[in-house]
This record gives C-alpha cells, sequence and structure tokens, in this order.
C-alpha cells in the first residue's frame, strides 16, 4: 500500500475529532465484542484515536497493538499512546504472523463496510482482488481459532462540506470510477486557499462477493453484530503464507 494519509496526518485529528466519527461510541461497542480477550489489534491505528479511547475505557490486562503503513501518523499514535501500546509500521499484505490475537477491529481502516441505498458493500483501502485475499488470509492467520474480526460500518462515502474548529473547512468529493473503485479527495481550506489535500481510491465489494472474500480466508459472518461493527469469526484455518514472520 501506498503512503496514502501522509499528506493529510497534520489534519487528521482535527477532522476526524469534529463530526467524522463518535470514537467513545466505537469505542463502548468494542469493549462488548472483545468482552474478556487480552491480545487486540487494530488495522489502521492512524493516529490513535480509536486506541486511545478503548484505553481509557477497558480493564487492566488489555494488550494492544496497532499498525498502520503511514509512518507519519504512526508518528503522532506514538506521542498519544506511548507504551501502553505496541504500534508497527507495517503493511498487512506484505507481512504475516503465526496466531497471536484474539480480537482485530478495524475503525475504517484497511477494510470497513458501507451502507448504501442498496445495501452494504465492503469497501477496502486494497484495489486488487489478490491483494484484498492474502491482506485478508495474513490477517486471519493472525488471529487464534474462534478469534473475532470487528470491521467498522459507515454510511457510504458522499461530497460533503463542514466548518472545523480554528477557521478550516473540510471538504471531500466522490467519485465513482466503475469496475468497483471509487475515489475521494479530501480537502482542508482555509481562506478558499488549499492547506492539505488527500487523494484516495477504495476497491468496493457488493456484499455477496465481500462474504466469498471472507470466507477463503476462514471468516465466517457472526450473529451479534452491533451498531457500529459487523463481526466475523476464525472458524477454519487461514491458507498458510510463504515465509511467515513475527510482528516486530
Amino acid at each position: 500500500m501506498a503512503d496514502s494519509y501522509a499528506e493529510l496526518a497534520r489534519h487528521y485529528d482535527l477532522i476526524m475529532t469534529s463530526g467524522y466519527y463518535d470514537y467513545d461510541a466505537y469505542a463502548r461497542e468494542l469493549l462488548t465484542q472483545i468482552g474478556d480477550r487480552k491480545d487486540v489489534l487494530e488495522l489502521g491505528v492512524g493516529t490513535g484515536l480509536a486506541c486511545e479511547r478503548l484505553l481509557e475505557l477497558a480493564p487492566d490486562g488489555l494488550r494492544l497493538t496497532g499498525i498502520d503503513h503511514t509512518e507519519s501518523m504512526l508518528a503522532q499514535a506514538r506521542k498519544r499512546l506511548g507504551a501502553p501500546v505496541r504500534l508497527v509500521h507495517q503493511d498487512i499484505v506484505n507481512t504475516a504472523w503465526a496466531s497471536c490475537f484474539d480480537v482485530a477491529y478495524s475503525v475504517g481502516g484497511v477494510w470497513l463496510w458501507l451502507r448504501d441505498y442498496d445495501g452494504i458493500h465492503l469497501g477496502s483501502h486494497l484495489l486488487g482482488d489478490d491483494e484484498n485475499d492474502k491482506g485478508l488470509n495474513n490477517l486471519a492467520a493472525a488471529l487464534r481459532p474462534g478469534g473475532r474480526l470487528l470491521l467498522s460500518v459507515q454510511q457510504a462515502h458522499r461530497p460533503q462540506t463542514r466548518p472545523l474548529p480554528g477557521g478550516l473547512i473540510y471538504t471531500q468529493e466522490v467519485h465513482d470510477d466503475g469496475n468497483g473503485r471509487i475515489t475521494k479527495d479530501y480537502f482542508g481550506l482555509r481562506d478558499d486557499t488549499v492547506v492539505a489535500h488527500q487523494h484516495s481510491t477504495y476497491r468496493v465489494f457488493p456484499s455477496k462477493e465481500a462474504d466469498q472474500l471472507l470466507a477463503r480466508a476462514g471468516l465466517t459472518p457472526s450473529p451479534g453484530t452491533g451498531t457500529y461493527f459487523r463481526r466475523h469469526i476464525r472458524t477454519s484455518p487461514a491458507r498458510e503464507s510463504a515465509g511467515r514472520d513475527a510482528v516486530e
């Protein structure tokens, strides 16, 4: 994956905490889904906003690891989270692990669910089918048997503009490129001058195709899905990946 959020990193927290996500609601549902499980992985930890709120609410003993492919975002996460969270600069496609996590979750990270007029779709920052297969296979291998994958659910991407604290304006433009891909441009504006711009492309899988993709990695839909997350369980062994390495 390219370092896809490097340009937006300086303004990311301001955008995300000004109404884009409800981190308190996400963290509370995550705690319910995690239960008494201890070893938890966040996919796409970003600047650590979701992880920070989860830590504030979680009981002692939760062992959190966060991975992200954008070093500028991880630098902010390290300042925010400190020693309690293990942070790793890593791409899910190119590194895999032995089974060591009870739960993996993503709040708009590598994968997420998008509710649209015609149902729910799986959004992915990975554009190729082979990348998604490999990434999910690596993820499933990192989960212990019976481990939970929790992917956040949000409304489908739509154009929007809204003010931010400090006089900034946030604008996003969304384009359907066809072939299961959408592009999204994020802008931070001050006095009509662009001070930050990020261009991202997403792969979008219809629900049936998404279920097949997850099933190939040994991840099965589970009853008990909540408001903010859909849950899958690792119910069969993921295919072995050559050259498997532990997270370092």
